[in-house]
């Protein structure tokens, strides 16, 4: 297997796994890796590899179609045996690369995806589900896209772990066991980067930080910025964190709070599959609706049920390290084996 990725905190959480099982999969599979950074595929570079059998290529997003389908017009040349695969490790959901690519690859993976397929082909305003939604909310103009996706590639999407295989993630959950939650001396962990920016991003950050504000009675994050460590123990600290979208609906934020013990209130998750399946409403976290209203009605009443709370925190914690020591990965990524 040889694997093009990209170098990016985001990208190598979705190939980390494939190093850190290495020994597994090379046992499971007979596999052997290469990892070569992929900008040298990009640019054209001669990288001096023997034939592979298997080829992931993981580019950004950013990267110029033209460029992308010379790459792979490339690659499949020089490797005409090979079964290509493509890595999108992208926050938001739709497949905007997915016409380039398409003609080339065997399986596209992805850590997220729409349980309707037919939202694959709307056209939403802005250039996600999220913008299209959000704009409309706060009564933002944004002109349809049409990303041409192919219906040639749904057979071919296939799910990766979410950020849980990020190093520092699978360390801890290899290892240890859920933080307590007793003594805990913040009611909710509420940190909103991105309202200052323009767009229905920031409106939505905004709208979501001054509803928190004005639920009396409780204890929450301060507006300051702090450095991770610090961050990291006021989750550990915090019975609660409120969850929003970034620019997708999967944050670093989401594992951040489920490997604290921490209860995740996040915008309902119900249109997307994931890998584990850590959304479930009422079980792994609890949800609210995209516009909020209901925000306040379910903080409080989570922290007045401190034993369901304990339940949702384990139960997240305990899906995540299952995933991780039991090696789920490795029988999760059969497909590219096969």
């Amino acid at each position: 297997m040889l694997v093009y990725y990209n170098v990016s905190r985001i990208s190598w959480s979705q190939i980390f796994p494939f190093v850190f099982y290495g020994a597994e999969l090379a046992h499971q599979y007979d596999a052997e890796f290469r990892f070569v950074p992929v900008d040298a595929l990009l640019k054209g570079d001669r990288v001096r590899e023997r034939a592979a059998d298997i080829i992931l290529v993981q580019p950004w997003f950013t990267t110029h179609t033209d460029v992308l389908d010379v790459a792979l017009d490339r690659l499949a040349t020089a490797h005409p045996k090979a079964q290509i695969s493509f890595l999108d490790s992208y926050a938001h959901n739709d497949l905007r690369l997915g016409c380039t690519v398409d003609p080339y690859i065997t399986h596209y993976l992805k850590k997220s995806l729409f349980r309707d397929s037919h939202l694959y082909f709307k056209e939403f305003k802005g250039d996600t589900n999220l913008l299209d939604y959000y704009g409309r909310l706060y009564g933002l103009e944004y002109a349809p896209v049409n990303w041409n996706v192919p219906d040639t590639i749904l057979p071919k999407l296939r799910l990766s772990p979410n950020f849980l295989t990020a190093p520092h993630f699978i360390d801890d959950l290899s290892k240890k066991a859920m933080p307590r939650r007793e003594g805990r001396s913040l009611d909710v962990s509420v940190r909103l980067g991105g309202q200052d920016a323009h767009g229905a991003y920031a409106a939505m950050r905004r709208h979501a930080n001054g509803l928190m504000t004005k639920i009396e009675g409780i204890t929450r994050s301060p507006p300051n910025i702090v450095p991770f460590k610090a961050y990291m123990a006021e989750m550990r600290a915090a019975r609660l964190c409120f969850s929003p979208f970034g620019f997708g609906e999967l944050c670093w934020r989401d594992i951040e709070a489920m490997i604290s013990g921490t209860v995740m209130i996040k915008p309902d998750m119900s249109h997307l599959e994931t890998l584990p399946n850590l959304y479930e409403p009422g079980v792994t976290y609890l949800p609210v609706r995209w516009d909020f209203a209901d925000l306040e009605e379910v903080i409080r009443g989570a922290l007045a049920d401190e034993d369901r709370c304990r339940d949702i925190a384990k139960t997240a914690y305990d899906r995540m390290a299952h995933y991780i020591r039991e090696a789920c990965f490795v029988s999760d990524m059969s497909s590219l084996f096969s």
